[in-house]
């Protein structure tokens, strides 16, 4: 499908600077918890049996699924980097389809912003063989959906975002 959420969320993709950046890990990394913290929120909600990497919408209506055309797109822009980045995208997109087909959805944060703007902040990030989640030069245990649920929501505007940078 194509909506105007699913549109405008592809074209920030299309302008994220995949090669990525350093010059703001901590803010990224932040982001990274922000989005494992959601994820937890929303897969109790929508009682999947996976986290912190999942399809939120194939849980609530298999229907909200992004056109192949437009992901065809993004991914062209994305160059290589593992296969979950590319999910995620997906996934993102098919949220965004999701979020204008459904009226009824429940009150949570959209599980996939935080992992957006990581994004566009510098680029993917990386799973390694030890169960961690790599940010730049940052190794983020994934931890138990508790752990994450438990987590103080971030503040994402831009300014909160410098300034842990700049920490």
């Amino acid at each position: 499908m194509r909506t105007a959420s699913a549109l405008t969320l592809a074209e920030r993709l299309e302008r994220v600077d995949w090669d990525g950046s350093f010059d703001r890990t901590r803010s990224r990394v932040a982001l990274m918890r922000e989005f494992m913290r959601r994820s937890a929120h929303w897969a109790v909600e929508t009682r999947a049996g996976e986290w912190p990497f999942f399809d939120v919408a194939a849980h609530i209506d298999p229907a909200a699924r992004i056109d192949a055309e437009i992901l065809e797109v993004v991914a062209g822009k994305i160059g290589l980097q593992q296969p979950v980045v590319l999910e995620t995208i997906e996934w993102a997109l098919n949220f965004a389809v999701l979020s204008d087909i459904r009226a009824d959805l429940v009150d949570l944060p959209s599980p996939f912003e935080p992992l957006v703007q990581m994004y566009e902040r510098g680029g993917a990030f990386s799973l390694d063989g030890s169960g961690h989640i790599e940010v730049d030069t940052a190794a983020i245990p994934k931890g138990g959906m508790a752990q994450a649920l438990e987590r103080v929501p971030l503040d994402l505007d831009e300014e909160s975002l410098d300034a842990l940078d700049e920490e």
